[in-house]
């Protein structure tokens, strides 16, 4: 069955965490992964910033962004490549385009918006199954969160 893995869980299978041992046997030991283009760019976000905090100590978007715009985007090869290695095994679905089904996910749901997407785009393929540490996707009763 085909299990969604959200930014969370992505995240740590590249930059290391606490759940990275974790999540990493969860991610050898299976296949049919589905994740989305949200996923893919909240990832790719993510790991920026934390990089750049460790690595440079930048902590704000506005620094990253001058940084990036001045400087590339050598600090982060490492995890840029790690990303499209990890995103290679992984089925990337476009997220669902009705809008009203996202709204109404994240209000019935009390999700952010980029959650609510997730768990619309999920529901709109018939992913039953998310891989996450994001406690909110537990809220939403057409999805089971994995345990790992």
């Amino acid at each position: 069955m085909d299990v969604f893995l959200d930014t969370s869980f992505v995240v740590s299978l590249i930059i290391k965490t606490g759940q990275t041992e974790r999540a990493r046997k969860f991610f050898v030991g299976n296949d049919n992964f589905v994740t989305s283009v949200t996923v893919y760019e909240e990832t790719f976000y993510v790991g920026l910033r934390l990089l750049a905090d460790k690595r440079l100590g930048i902590r704000s978007a506005f620094s990253l962004r001058e940084h990036i715009r001045k400087n590339g985007y050598d600090f982060a090869t490492d995890f840029i490549q790690s990303m499209e290695e990890v995103f290679s095994r992984i089925y990337i679905v476009s997220d669902i385009k009705d809008t009203e089904v996202v709204r109404d996910t994240a209000v019935k749901y009390r999700l952010l918006p980029n959650d609510a997407l997730i768990a619309a785009t999920c529901k709109h393929y018939g992913i039953k199954k998310i891989a996450t540490f994001d406690e909110d996707f537990k809220r939403v009763d057409f999805l089971e969160v994995v345990k790992f």
